[in-house]
């Protein structure tokens, strides 16, 4: 009876034990906010309830298992809403539409395979002066140039480089999935970022072939460098959005980007940035935007935020500042667009 027990105890402690190297967490954001348009489309100025103008509103699943000797599982189940509605939204669709992952890290670095952001896009958003916010940055012409290309790439794998000195590499393939060709709906990309001390920089490209005809119609480049003052850091960036397979303006355009983030106290933050996109080949085409914002901490999860937009469209550029305002708040080509926001945002 005691053998029994005795075993039985040990049983229990080792289930114990693997529990505790285990771990699943339910996290999310929810930003709303408040957008006044001097002009829109239509000529009109409007106000429209914008959700997701600093941070996406998402819900996610993460989990993590110690498989040990400094082994680990790791998966990541994550989708996108909008608090005006309810409805899904900001994703490649379905319940997890932003991530639905799976992957093994070690010493070797971090394999993910499944539904995930780009290393090329990551780069961007890491190397945009302003910090990547949904209103008046690089994301504004990412999406008008690739729309949600190389954002949420399926049935991708990517591998992550341990750090080495602060160096780390990223590398993804992204399988068509197409019979008889290798190339058709195939997406590929590449980083390298150093973050060490005072000085950040980055690069990547990213490719993206038609799945129906094979043609490559996306090919995406990027690089970024920073560099930290005391409470100020300073970014400059460069993308350059190409379509291969079109001869249309709008096909091959370089945006530069120039700004900083200012952590004034620990509970305010500033931050400001110009953005320059030219259509490379056609110099009528060009569009100038200026950004600025202001974050308030009230709590560790909760923080008021307010923005101001000005945009300057020429020739084919329609370039908005909020990615996610109504359709009818469309930047009108040709005139200068002024846009202010205000809005709240709670992470848990």
């Amino acid at each position: 009876m005691m053998r029994r027990t005795l075993i039985a105890g040990v049983l229990f402690g080792l289930s114990m034990s693997a529990m505790a190297q285990s771990s699943v967490t339910l996290y999310g954001i929810l930003d709303s906010s408040l957008l006044y348009q001097n002009r829109t489309v239509s000529g009109h100025s409007g106000v429209a309830f914008v959700d997701g103008a600093y941070l996406p509103s998402v819900y996610g699943i993460r989990g993590r298992e110690d498989i040990g000797n400094g082994y680990a599982v790791n998966f990541n189940l994550q989708g996108g809403f909008s608090t005006g509605t309810g409805a899904l939204g900001d994703s490649n669709g379905g319940i997890f539409g932003r991530a639905a992952t799976i992957g093994l890290s070690g010493p070797f670095g971090d394999v993910k395979f499944g539904l995930q952001f780009s290393p090329f896009f990551l780069a961007v958003t890491n190397g945009d002066p302003r910090g990547m916010p949904q209103f008046g940055s690089q994301l504004v012409q990412y999406f008008q140039q690739f729309g949600i290309t190389g954002i949420f790439d399926s049935n991708a794998i990517v591998y992550t480089t341990p750090s080495f000195y602060g160096l780390v590499g990223a590398v993804e393939y992204a399988v068509g999935g197409v019979a008889g060709s290798t190339k058709k709906g195939r997406s590929m990309s590449a980083s390298l970022t150093f973050d060490r001390g005072s000085v950040y920089a980055n690069a990547a490209y990213y490719t993206h072939a038609d799945e129906d005809t094979g043609q490559t119609v996306a090919i995406g480049k990027t690089a970024a460098i920073g560099y930290t003052i005391g409470s100020v850091f300073a970014k400059i960036d460069w993308v350059n959005y190409l379509n291969p397979s079109s001869t249309a303006p709008l096909s091959n355009v370089n945006v530069y980007g120039a700004g900083a983030v200012w952590h004034t106290t620990p509970a305010l933050s500033l931050n400001g940035g110009f953005y320059y996109a030219t259509n490379k080949g056609m110099s009528e085409n060009k569009s100038r935007m200026f950004a600025f914002g202001a974050d308030y901490a009230l709590s560790k999860r909760t923080v008021v935020y307010t923005q101001v937009g000005i945009v300057h469209n020429q020739g084919a550029f329609q370039t908005n500042l909020a990615v996610l305002a109504p359709s009818s708040f469309a930047v009108p080509t040709g005139q200068t667009t002024t846009g202010v926001n205000l809005g709240i945002r709670h992470t848990f």
